[in-house]
């Protein structure tokens, strides 16, 4: 059985929903192909939070997401007015307030109302439709699929791969021998650059106090505990760790760290498909790909690495990606070019007009860093750190006066050093102040290096044919972090 269409969207999430949604409302005859059933469309593992859509500039069109924020059933909790860090071993909690505020959502119902937009906009949905192999002629020309346990081929002008983190569709398209005037630019991530999470979502006995804020934790590898509330008793509970370092058994890890609390006891896990909304995920945790595209094949969401390096977060990186790779198919398809060159404007408009994978790609210096850190000494550089100092890193704004900057870092980092509610952390965590001391010197290396990426990225090729020369300007840039830091050739990221 075959179907035609100009574009093919691979996955259901938000990535792929902002891609089959802009493609379509500017004239394409779309399909999208969701591995799950209809109705469990939107069921991933996934923290929950988000920024306000009700800010045009936070999300773009054409999915009206302004309409999805009014539904209560989707946005359950608006009052969420900062981020708190706390390190309870060392008695240390950081506050980090929003200056326009945040949400937590109830992700299976945002993602059922992104698919019914979607829908509106005149894509054609194929549920229980699973990708196993990929069709080419010099291009990326379609997918085979088993849909419904039926053999599919879906032929098409553009494949936008929303598959996720770890896509394993990027396993079955053979890059290197598609038609390109040179080597390909499309970059294949390693493994090692993801993170696993998992995540349950509980009911407690009574309010926890923290229902305003969403709250992390560290862990003893590289990556944290997350308590984002749904309201007062219900809490989205769960962790993640970058797969680079040593494996975290994590559901026997997360139940030891909700059996330890006060709040939790007696409390429940709520059931969804009779799974008790127990689940896991793969998420990217290093910077966009160098270049998301190929003849007939645009990669968006976690299949483009456009989540916060640091974080995890991947709501606004998502619907940003999936919305350029639906515009920039449309336009390719309507140019009659879609050749690694005619999709180009993926990759020029997120990293040069829109700007924010430039920002995510400069941001992935700090995760390079602290990654290269032994987590005890990390953990006593967050305890020191001022907290301005840590709303940078897990944002993507920089301070404009870099010498006020700088100065705020030091004084910061020395009052909390003297200060008596610190006096016990070195101790505590069998770390010695040297260690600490210069950790913070690498921080401020990396803070320098992350301004130099950021200026690097802004000059993102507008064209392929300069694509070779800027990446030889970025891996070289690459070398002297790397040297900057003393990092050795094991522990260097890429």
């Amino acid at each position: 059985m075959n179907e035609t269409y100009d574009v093919v969207v691979v996955g259901g999430g938000i990535a792929g929903c902002f891609a089959a949604a802009t493609a379509a409302a500017k004239g394409a005859d779309v399909a999208q192909l969701e591995r799950k059933s209809r109705e469990r469309g939107g069921y991933i593992a996934c923290g929950d939070a988000m920024k306000s859509p009700r800010d045009p500039k936070n999300y773009p069109g054409p999915i009206d997401m302004a309409a999805i924020a009014e539904d209560r059933s989707v946005f359950v909790n608006d009052g969420i007015d900062r981020i708190e860090w706390w390190d309870e071993e060392l008695d240390v909690r950081k506050s980090l307030p929003y200056s326009n505020g945040s949400n937590v959502i109830d992700r299976y119902e945002f993602g059922q109302r992104l698919l019914e937009e979607t829908a509106e906009l005149g894509v054609t949905q194929h549920y229980d439709t699973v990708v196993n192999g990929v069709t080419r002629n010099g291009r990326v020309t379609g997918v085979e699929a088993m849909c419904d346990g039926k053999p599919v081929r879906y032929d098409c002008s553009v494949v936008i791969d929303a598959a996720g983190a770890q896509s394993l569709l990027q396993d079955m398209v053979p890059f290197d021998t598609l038609d390109t005037p040179g080597e390909p630019t499309f970059e294949v991530p390693h493994y090692t650059h993801f993170g696993s999470a998992y995540r349950e979502i509980i009911e407690t006995e009574k309010p926890v106090a923290y229902h305003d804020a969403i709250i992390g934790k560290p862990l003893e590898e590289m990556g944290y505990i997350w308590y984002f509330p749904r309201s007062p008793t219900l809490i989205n509970v769960g962790l993640g760790f970058q797969m680079n370092k040593p494996a975290i058994p994590l559901v026997d890890r997360l139940r030891r760290d909700i059996e330890d609390r006060p709040e939790y006891q007696n409390a429940r896990v709520v059931e969804k498909f009779g799974t008790g909304n127990k689940i896991g995920s793969s998420i990217a945790l290093r910077r966009p790909l160098d270049s998301m595209v190929a003849p007939g094949y645009l990669a968006a969401g976690g299949a483009a690495a456009t989540t916060h390096p640091i974080t995890g977060k991947g709501i606004r990186g998502a619907a940003f990606s999936g919305y350029s790779a639906g515009r920039a198919a449309a336009l390719a398809i309507e140019d009659g070019d879609v050749s690694e060159a005619g999709l180009w404007e993926h990759n020029r408009w997120l990293y040069r007009d829109h700007g924010e994978a430039a920002k995510l790609a400069a941001w992935d210096a700090y995760n390079v860093a602290a990654s290269a850190i032994e987590v005890n000494v990390l953990r006593a550089l967050t305890a020191l750190l001022p907290e301005q100092e840590l709303r940078e890193i897990v944002g993507t704004k920089r301070e404009a006066d870099g010498f006020r900057s700088t100065l705020s870092l030091a004084t910061g980092v020395l009052r909390n050093f003297v200060s008596e509610s610190r006096a016990g952390t070195f101790e505590t965590l069998g770390v010695g102040r040297s260690e600490v001391y210069e950790s913070v010197i690498g921080l401020k290396k990396t803070r320098d290096y992350v301004a130099e990426y950021e200026q690097l990225y802004e000059g993102y090729p507008s064209d392929p044919s300069d694509f070779d020369g800027w990446l030889r300007d970025r891996n070289h840039l690459d070398e002297r972090f790397y040297d900057a830091l003393e990092l050795s050739s094991a522990e260097r990221k890429y």
